[in-house]
């Protein structure tokens, strides 16, 4: 009966021992920086994304500096395995996933020519398992991508000059053309990686309204797979709230309502505009694109006003001091208001890149989102006929 007791004492000690042991339990992220911050301005930060949607933020839990040989070290808890990011300087960003890979990356650090242009590096994660292994293919996908973008809008610029109208309609569709060989690869990746908990990461990169059923089966599997896999859970509600949401901003649906000040501080919304057909413009004053559409907003401007159309600039500019220059600028004889706190009013209406149009008849209700340029001339026409 004694040794019973005692064997039962034991158990329980190694028990809670082992709890305390895995309560602890941390992977080891390490760096070396080719071209180090010799001046100390920026910190290197390890940190983690909080919040959902739109109010999702990158919040630093540790930060560190390069050693003598331009080394640097972060202890990540691992206790519940979970995403998070190492920030160098101001350009290289290195997502992982923390559950028992001990990571180690080569990164450029400072960025040394003489021009400066983003174009964020691909930075390779070497002593990996098959999580952090799909980050690196993601990394890979999501770089490569990029840089025919740039091909792309290079190539697009130069057929222009040409005036060579074949190669000009050939070059029209390029983006969706690239777009749509990394969605091939994505699903590759997803597909490969479906059992492992870090395919979440690949399914960021794909949209329920086009890969809805993969999307959802794989989400699906590794909630049964893994019951403690909060971040799974979480990420099929939030596709399901953004479904429900988009159901409300259909084109025939009254436009989400909101309010913001103008330069003299008197709010204004979507409603002050009833009886009116109304553009939503959401811009800033650092979105080039924003800027180039200007000159094209003008000009609808001129050839609609009389006809009842009205237009609402809504900048999404954080200073209000950059906003009211960028609106010196451009000179824009429409009302214009400042989102300073703008996650709200995207969430609503479900985008988080400008410019973002919204057309508005004149009971409230959305004709026609995300238009621009060409679309934006084709839903004027469809309105006022000419």
């Amino acid at each position: 009966m004694i040794k019973k007791g005692l064997t039962l004492a034991i158990a329980a000690l190694l028990m809670v021992s082992s709890s305390f042991a895995q309560k602890g339990k941390t992977v080891t992220f390490t760096g070396t920086v080719k071209f180090p911050d010799t001046e100390n301005k920026y910190p290197i930060y390890l940190g983690k994304y909080e919040g959902e949607g739109f109010k999702r933020a990158f919040k630093a839990i540790d930060s560190t500096k390069v050693d003598a040989n331009n080394n640097f070290s972060f202890k990540v808890p691992a206790d519940k395995p979970d995403f998070y990011q190492v920030r160098v300087y101001y350009m290289d960003r290195i997502d992982f996933w923390a559950d028992k890979d001990n990571i180690h990356v080569n990164v450029r650090g400072i960025d040394t020519a003489k021009m400066k242009i983003k174009n964020p590096p691909y930075i390779y994660m070497e002593n990996t398992s098959a999580d952090n292994d799909l980050i690196n293919d993601m990394n890979l996908v999501n770089y490569l991508n990029y840089q025919q973008m740039i091909a792309v809008g290079q190539e697009q610029y130069r057929a222009g000059l040409s005036k060579d109208t074949l190669w000009i309609n050939y070059m029209k569709d390029g983006f969706d053309r690239i777009n749509k060989e990394a969605n091939i690869r994505t699903k590759y990746i997803i597909n490969k990686y479906k059992d492992q908990p870090a395919v979440l990461y690949a399914l960021n990169s794909i949209s329920w309204k086009r890969d809805g059923e993969l999307l959802m089966s794989t989400l699906d599997n590794l909630t049964k797979k893994y019951p403690w896999l909060t971040q799974a859970k979480q990420k099929k509600q939030e596709i399901l709230d953004n479904m429900a949401q988009t159901a409300k901003i259909a084109d025939g649906q009254k436009a989400p309502d909101f309010s913001f000040p103008d330069i003299n501080g008197k709010k204004m919304s979507p409603k002050d505009f009833k009886g009116k057909y109304l553009i939503i413009d959401f811009w800033a004053s650092w979105c080039g694109p924003c800027r180039q559409e200007i000159p094209h907003l003008k000009e609808v401007y001129k050839k609609y006003k009389d006809k009842g159309l009205e237009i609402l600039s809504v900048s999404v500019d954080a200073k209000p001091a950059d906003w009211k220059k960028a609106m010196t600028e451009e000179r824009m004889t429409w009302p214009q208001i400042n989102a300073v706190e703008s996650k709200p009013v995207m969430a609503s209406y479900l985008f988080s890149g400008i410019p973002y149009l919204v057309v508005v008849d004149k009971e409230g209700k959305i004709v026609e989102k995300n238009v621009r340029g060409e679309s934006l001339d084709k839903a004027m026409k469809k309105i006022f006929g000419m």
